[in-house]
């Protein structure tokens, strides 16, 4: 089994299994978990290209065509950025009632 060709590549899923991505590189699958491992941990300088969907790795076609082609590695993994802050207060749920709603109604319970 060979590279496949373009028409080859087509026909292939947007997105692989690391399974289907060793078969195509003709390496052992413990291999190719190896290398997706030493993808994360570079953050996405050596290895084989691959991305978390929950649980599940999947190794996009797209980088492993170029990893294939060209010898480049897609860095999938965005570069962190020191200064970056997290705005808490738009996750944070909104109350489901305001304090003055609450007052109103201790008054009805005679707690005033």
């Amino acid at each position: 089994m060979s590279v496949p060709s373009s028409d080859e590549w087509s026909d292939l899923p947007l997105i692989l299994t690391v399974d289907d991505a060793a078969r195509l590189l003709r390496i052992g699958r413990s291999h190719a978990y190896n290398l997706t491992k030493l993808y994360f941990a570079s953050g996405g300088l050596q290895g084989l290209p691959a991305i978390r969907l929950g649980d599940l790795l999947r190794v996009p076609k797209a980088a492993l065509h170029e990893l294939v082609t060209n010898g480049r590695i897609v860095q999938l993994i965005p570069k962190h950025v020191d200064d970056a802050t997290v705005n808490v207060t738009a996750t944070r749920p909104r109350s489901r009632t305001n304090s003055r709603t609450d007052r109103s109604q201790l008054s009805l319970l005679g707690s005033d």
